[in-house]
């Protein structure tokens, strides 16, 4: 994901948090991981940073010449609207700046996730948010004095000055906010307060990251600290006993902190409140989709449908049950896998089966796979203090994408491999097709640029299946792929939708409240009325584990893009014609269209059932199958 051409401070303060993790997983909290894994001889294993600046010398001479050049933005003040040429000087001169300056911040986030406990790294990446935010606000005057000049004739100037071209999008979405901007001076406050606005988030992540004291337990013989790290590795342990040991230890650790997380939440929340209501929107969900121009009825066919399919959900976890021989499933019992499968899978596997696998997207997608592959795109493996989690960064324009990974040689890893790439592709086709100020995607379409890579990596590997036990777990992912994406994000997007609703409402949001919340979202979405599973109430403290709370009105993107991948896939693997460059070229198209045309182009409607149904529907031939084979077997 990039951020847009002419950035505000509040997405400057978001932007690689809401790249973090991937979408197969509940999202984690930012915690470093500790050990390291071999690597292969030829791969490279650390991303080559002077591709942006020689060293840090040079980064910070950047930064000081990018703060000095902002001094010239306000030349053109009360100018704008003098002629076409004075208006295409502005926007040259701001966008040259916003890619200059997101270019540093690219290169501050990445240095600092290489090793987070440097505190130099930690500095200069304070530096690279105080850089966009000022930004924000030495260019928060545009907007209202583009929209005094009127749409005729900032259409007018389009088609006189040539050097407009490249700026005619971001020009008429000046103009569709129109009803939504406000005066400069009152844009101004807006813009300085976007970094105070982005202290809930950043409380919690220095929360979660390293204050919280985890406990230790032991597991396996060994003493544990159950970090969020761990807490995601050891949540699968095939002991029934551990499992319950490590849920009710990590969760009740958060409970420690619910009041607490809860203030953050609830103040994160009603900081998009407020900007919603000062902004002139229904609310705080209208804002957020209104940036991108996607109908509310998108959001709300997703929650309608992906009810809809909660008894193929609850078929699923009578599955599991059946499968793990366990007769009163708890929610402790969602993730171990369903039978034990000793598969590893090497970066040169994951290279492999990756090309493999995306074969139906052709060669041009194929071949920057290849270069970055082999060139020093990505920082592969865990080490001491190194970022956990998994994310790409295309936004520095003139570079190519990096990709930071943990890889761990197991089929997490190669799946997330080939998530992670689908992202770095996607830029890369964005950037070589479109200018700067539309290279930028919207998270509606990126989701589904990665998602699909991990739906054609889970058809290809089934197809490959050479035992029984291989298909029901390579089967059995895919199914974990719906569940964890589609429907436990829409029961994140549920819970946002309706702690926002209670904040817009005047209601008190503590975090005994988010926990009471969330724990009717868990028993309705899990069964546990009509005893599919048993919900402890204590596990309810889950919100204050997902970090991607404090990213307003995300987490419904990575259920609709599954949706669409998901149709995307179905077409593309029974090669129907322009299935393959209705993908691709949505790939290439960037910010130059709104996303949610860009689908509908492509044959793809996410405001209609049928996206969503397809899913239910593939989950239910996948039992079918899984149900076919345990029958032969007795």
């Amino acid at each position: 994901m990039k951020v847009r051409a002419l950035l505000t401070a509040a997405s400057a303060a978001t932007l690689a948090f809401a790249l973090a993790g991937c979408a197969t997983s509940a999202p984690s909290a930012a915690t470093p991981v500790a050990e390291a894994a071999p690597a292969p001889a030829h791969t490279p294993i650390v991303w080559d940073l002077t591709d942006l600046y020689p060293d840090a010398a040079a980064w910070q001479s950047e930064h000081d010449a990018v703060v000095a050049d902002m001094e010239r933005i306000s030349a053109y003040r009360g100018r704008l609207g003098r002629n076409a040429a004075t208006l295409a000087e502005a926007m040259e001169l701001t966008s040259g700046l916003s890619k200059r300056a997101v270019r540093l911040f690219v290169y501050a986030t990445l240095r600092g996730d290489e090793d987070t406990r440097i505190q130099e790294n930690l500095a200069r990446r304070q530096l690279g948010n105080q850089l966009l935010s000022r930004l924000g606000e030495a260019t928060s005057w545009m907007n209202p004095e583009i929209l005094t000049i009127g749409e005729r004739r900032v259409e007018t100037f389009i088609r006189q000055e040539p050097r407009l071209g490249v700026h005619a999008v971001n020009l008429r979405e000046t103009l569709r906010f129109a009803e939504h901007t406000l005066t400069p001076q009152s844009e101004a406050v807006l813009a300085a307060a976007g970094l105070p606005l982005g202290g809930p988030q950043r409380i919690y992540t220095q929360m979660a990251g390293s204050d919280i004291p985890w406990p230790t337990i032991e597991i396996d013989g060994e003493q544990v600290r159950l970090d969020a790290q761990a807490y995601t590795r050891h949540r699968q342990n095939p002991d029934r006993d551990t499992r319950k040991r490590v849920f009710d230890a990590f969760f009740g650790t958060w409970r420690q902190y619910e009041s607490t997380l809860g203030e953050a939440l609830a103040s994160n929340t009603q900081g998009q409140v407020m900007n919603a209501q000062v902004r002139n929107y229904g609310s705080a969900r209208e804002a957020a989709l209104f940036a991108n121009a996607l109908p509310v009825s998108i959001y709300d066919q997703l929650v309608s449908q992906a009810h809809a399919g909660l008894p193929t959900l609850h078929r699923y976890f009578r599955l599991r049950g059946r499968m793990l021989g366990i007769n009163d499933l708890a929610y402790y019992d969602i993730y171990p896998d369903l039978l034990s499968y000793d598969a590893t899978y090497s970066v040169d596997d994951s290279e492999r089966i990756t090309l493999e696998a995306l074969q139906p997207f052709g060669e041009d997608y194929l071949n920057i796979l290849r270069q970055g592959f082999a060139a020093d795109w990505t920082h592969l493996y865990p080490q001491e203090g190194k970022q956990s989690g998994a994310y790409v960064f295309g936004a520095a324009y003139d570079v190519h994408p990096y990709v930071l990974l943990n890889h761990q040689d197991d089929f997490d890893s190669l799946s997330t491999f080939a998530h992670e790439w689908g992202h770095a592709v996607h830029s890369s086709l964005s950037n070589s097709t479109q200018p700067w100020e539309t290279s930028n995607y919207a998270t509606f379409v990126a989701e589904m640029a990665s998602t699909i890579n991990e739906v054609l990596l889970l058809r290809n590997v089934q197809a490959r299946a050479t035992s029984d036990d291989e298909r029901l777990f390579l089967l059995s992912q895919e199914l974990e792929l719906y569940r964890g994406t589609f429907f436990r994000q829409t029961m994140f997007a549920e819970f946002e939708a309706q702690i926002h609703a209670a904040a817009e409402r005047g209601e008190p949001l503590t975090g005994e409240r988010m926990s009471e919340i969330y724990l009717a979202l868990l028993r309705s979405y899990h069964g546990a009325d009509s005893g599919v599973m048993a919900i402890d109430p204590a596990y309810a403290l889950e919100w204050a584990y997902i970090p991607h709370f404090y990213t307003n009105f995300y987490v419904f993107q990575y259920a609709t893009s599954v949706a669409a991948s998901t149709l995307f896939a179905e077409r593309l693997m029974s090669n129907q014609p322009g299935a393959q460059a209705a993908v691709i070229n949505m790939l290439r198209s960037g910010g130059s269209q709104h996303p949610h045309e860009m689908f509908v182009a492509a044959g793809v409607d996410l405001s209609t059932p049928a996206p969503y149904r397809a899913v239910v529907t593939r989950m239910d031939a996948i039992m079918d199958e899984m149900e076919a084979i345990l029958a032969r077997r007795g």
